[in-house]
């Protein structure tokens, strides 16, 4: 009789894939309920050189998502408190599910989310994002990611030369699928009055240079006059979309996919309502010393 099938807890070094020829790299054979010193510094070194990281097939309760996100960086309460994991504030939920009273438990239920980059409408952003899959429909939902840096690389010199030292200014804006009240809107808005941020960041160490715009909640650019800054944003929206630098996700169950919303743009497709979608996210701080951030250090 066999004896039972062992997991390893993970190889050294880490096996990878690349999830496009561009950006983006898969982490094999690794359980993320097991934590050790050298494996987070490998993750953490991978996050480094590529703003989207999966990890598959992984069995966390909200407790173990916590403590791995505290291992890569400082860990933030997000200000809407009626998305919040009821057990854990530290956890997001993403879902289209609801409450026996008809309240969803999460955010964004199951309309599209167009593209946008998290909490930019802060002065400290926080900058990593874990999201984690435990139930996701067959067909829709998907989670695509624009990269920023390669967009930045493959601009005309002119309009780089429009950006440098600009910053763009960002108000909160509520997603078109996640309305709950206009008073649930001026609240959080009352919490985080508009700021500004450098429409360029530059990665610490490697000196690479991303763009860095909300196509939602930036609403302007400092120094331009209202219909120009307008007009370049919607170019920078259009060029940074771009097919060639966009990675697109089916999710499986037990999917977490980690990203930098510094380097990169998000979005997600509609999917059918009656569907149940459940993800938990948690937020990070990212290391200002290895990451590109938008706020003073």
């Amino acid at each position: 009789m066999k004896g039972p099938i062992l997991r390893k807890v993970h190889p050294m070094p880490l096996t990878t894939r690349p999830l496009t020829p561009d950006f983006g790299l898969e982490i094999l054979d690794v359980d993320l309920r097991h934590l050790t010193d050298d494996l987070i510094a490998e993750i953490d070194a991978l996050w480094v050189a590529h703003p989207v990281l999966l990890v598959r097939d992984q069995l966390l309760d909200e407790v173990q998502q916590i403590a791995f996100s505290k291992r890569l960086g400082e860990i933030n309460i997000h200000v809407r408190t009626d998305i919040r994991s009821r057990s854990h504030p530290e956890v997001v939920m993403v879902s289209n599910l609801r409450l026996e009273n008809g309240d969803n438990i999460g955010a964004l239920a199951s309309g599209e989310a167009k593209w946008h980059t998290d909490s930019c409408y802060k002065p400290k952003p926080d900058t990593g994002s874990l999201l984690y899959a435990l139930e996701v429909p067959e067909d829709g939902g998907k989670t695509a990611w624009a990269n920023l840096q390669l967009a930045y690389d493959a601009l005309p010199d002119a309009i780089k030369a429009k950006l440098e030292g600009k910053r763009g200014a960002y108000a909160y804006n509520i997603f078109d699928v996640d309305i709950t009240g206009d008073d649930d809107v001026k609240n959080i808005r009352a919490k985080t009055p508009d700021v500004t941020h450098p429409m360029v960041l530059t990665q610490p160490v490697s000196g690479r240079k991303g763009l860095y715009l909300d196509p939602l909640q930036t609403y302007g650019i400092e120094g331009m006059a209202p219909a120009e800054s307008r007009e370049l944003l919607d170019e920078l929206t259009t060029h940074v979309t771009r097919p060639e630098f966009v990675f697109e996700h089916k999710w499986r169950r037990g999917d977490i996919v980690l990203w930098d919303n510094c380097r990169v743009l998000h979005r997600r497709e509609p999917f059918d309502p009656m569907v149940p979608r459940l993800m938990k996210r948690t937020t990070i701080f990212l290391p200002p010393e290895r990451y590109p951030v938008p706020f003073q250090v």
